[in-house]
């Protein structure tokens, strides 16, 4: 029996020893997760001021870039109505510009009627008065009216006829 005491003893010894192994083994352990705990925290701690940091600097930036959205919302409405008034301006120009042609073109035919009726006038007169001269000098001589009648014909343009000599 004390053999079996002895190996009890020797067994209880080695695994005391081995439950302290096992112990120094876990503190160590346990040391190693609280460094790596801590610089974690400490990574943890530099991200969050650094997050700060952005944030104290970002947030100028975000309002100056709300002021600057609602000035260019303002700006793009001010144009949209500016182009339309401009729209407006072109429209009354192109409805001004087509009734002043169509008034340049409406007194262009009535001037141009009457001055053709005026020149076809004065033609008329003119043949008239020339007709009644060479009636009066051929009614001098007699016999030449005919030769004049013959000389006046082929020096006329070829749009008076022998009947407008007469």
């Amino acid at each position: 029996m004390q053999e079996v005491s002895l190996i009890s003893g020797i067994a209880q010894i080695a695994l005391y020893l081995a439950l302290i192994a096992l112990v120094i083994y876990l503190i160590i352990a346990l040391k190693r997760i609280t460094g790596a705990v801590s610089n974690i925290n400490g990574a943890i701690d530099n991200i969050e001021k650094q997050v700060a940091d952005f944030t104290e600097k970002a947030a100028p930036l975000i309002e100056n870039s709300l002021i600057i959205t609602n000035d260019i919302k303002e700006i793009s409405g001010t144009i949209k109505h500016q182009v339309e008034k401009v729209d407006d301006i072109v429209d009354s120009v192109k409805e001004t510009t087509d009734s002043i042609i169509h008034f340049e073109q409406k007194v262009q035919r009535e001037v141009e009627t009457n001055v053709f009726d005026t020149l076809n006038m004065i033609a008329a007169i003119s043949k008239g008065v020339r007709t009644f001269w060479s009636a009066l000098s051929g009614s001098h001589n007699g016999s030449p009216r005919l030769m004049r009648k013959a000389d006046k014909i082929s020096s006329y343009s070829s749009a008076d006829t022998e009947e407008d000599l007469y």
